[in-house]
């Protein structure tokens, strides 16, 4: 039976755009989107379908210029202290509960001795919570919410100006990854593993 590649395409470009209406992140979404709408432009033009053709290429064309917005984007971002016993910081535990506690407990959560806001434009993207010995800060999670992974929290803070860190005392910072994208994304932010340990990484501010 002789395949036909040209209706297989077709199929795998469907598959891809479903793909992208799973993302959370709506950066995801649009890449894989646009992929997606790429294959059908392609598609479109193999089976001589103009408007399917033309309308995919419209859709490549719109996300190349939200991506373009997104990352040429003036954003702000800050640190702002958190108190774990404050009701915003419990419910912002517990609307994020079952994400969390596949990191650590709340329970062991709530014995850190410093929590941090993640701010991005006034909103809270996540949090960080950990342990303060001397100018060292042992995280206990590093917590950003779906909408914002997007590395773009993390190359501020940790790349782009360690400084709002060093300016609260903290000088090296430890994180415990437990899984290999953690480990991965503490990669690029510029942690270094420790020699002899199983998953700790260190970066010096």
């Amino acid at each position: 039976m002789q395949i036909d590649w040209v209706e297989w395409l077709g199929y795998f470009a469907s598959v891809v755009v479903l793909i992208s209406l799973t993302m959370a992140s709506i950066v995801k979404l649009r890449w894989i989107n646009m992929a997606g709408a790429l294959l059908f432009t392609i598609y479109g033009l193999l089976i001589h379908s103009i408007p399917v053709a033309f309308l995919n290429f419209g859709i490549v064309l719109i996300n190349i210029y939200y991506l373009y917005k997104y990352y040429t984007l003036n954003e702000e971002f800050a640190v702002v202290e958190a108190h774990m016993d404050s009701e915003l910081f419990n419910y912002f535990l517990q609307r994020h509960r079952k994400e969390i506690e596949q990191i650590v407990s709340i329970e062991l959560l709530k014995q850190s001795q410093k929590a941090l806001y993640l701010m991005r434009d006034s909103n809270i993207a996540g949090i960080m919570v950990g342990d303060r010995i001397g100018d060292i800060l042992d995280i206990k999670i590093d917590y950003v919410i779906p909408m914002y992974r997007d590395f773009k929290i993390g190359e501020y803070f940790f790349i782009r100006h360690p400084e709002l860190f060093r300016e609260r005392g903290i000088r090296k910072i430890f994180a415990h990854a437990k899984s290999e994208a953690y480990a991965d994304y503490l990669k690029k932010m510029g942690f270094v593993k420790v020699e002899g340990s199983q998953n700790t990484y260190e970066k010096v501010l």
